[in-house]
């Protein structure tokens, strides 16, 4: 049956030329004496526009290679290895340059070790090769892995997380519902 208009359907409906109509009838006390409809339903659309997430600064990469706790511990490790490379440098039954007998020279030939840069002296006890050896394996895998973080941070520093929930969309504060739409069907 071809029926183009709201009154025409709801005219076959009632002479039973028709037994279902769909869409765009109007519940009213005349048709429900008649037919049984389905119940009625809103659909209420919301267009959030979120801020894009926020680039990284190139300076700030380097806080991002490692934790706050890696750094501390980094430190006392340089600091660590200092001290025990001047004590054994001290007390040896050997005569040792004075590069290795002062905390000073000890902590600046570990700085050089993790930088990669040579030492002024080679240490020459028997036990100070065995700590500057240890030392030196973990300063080459520590500047790799600092050197590889760092240049691809530096190449791309990345975003920060971008808003990823409502509920991290509504404590921003950042935005509002900029278009509504609604769609009403009965």
């Amino acid at each position: 049956m071809d029926v183009h208009s709201v009154d025409k359907l709801i005219g076959a409906m009632v002479t039973k030329k028709a037994d279902v109509a769909l869409g765009g009838l109007e519940t009213n006390s005349l048709f429900v004496s008649y037919c049984d409809s389905t119940n009625s339903h809103y659909m209420i659309s919301y267009r959030w526009y979120v801020p894009c997430s926020v680039k990284y600064t190139r300076w700030s990469s380097i806080f991002r290679i490692l934790s706050v706790e890696l750094w501390l511990i980094l430190i006392i490790s340089i600091v660590t290895a200092a001290i025990s490379i001047t004590l054994v440098g001290r007390y040896s039954y050997t005569s040792e340059w004075q590069g290795y007998k002062t905390l000073s020279s000890s902590l600046t030939n570990i700085w050089a070790i993790i930088l990669g840069v040579s030492v002024s002296t080679m240490p020459l006890t028997p036990s100070l090769p065995s700590l500057f050896l240890a030392w030196v394996c973990f300063s080459v895998s520590f500047s790799t892995v600092f050197q590889a973080f760092l240049t691809s941070f530096l190449i791309d520093s990345g975003y920060k997380t971008p808003i990823q929930s409502m509920d991290e969309l509504f404590t921003s504060g950042t935005c509002l519902p900029t278009r509504i739409q609604f769609h009403f069907r009965e």
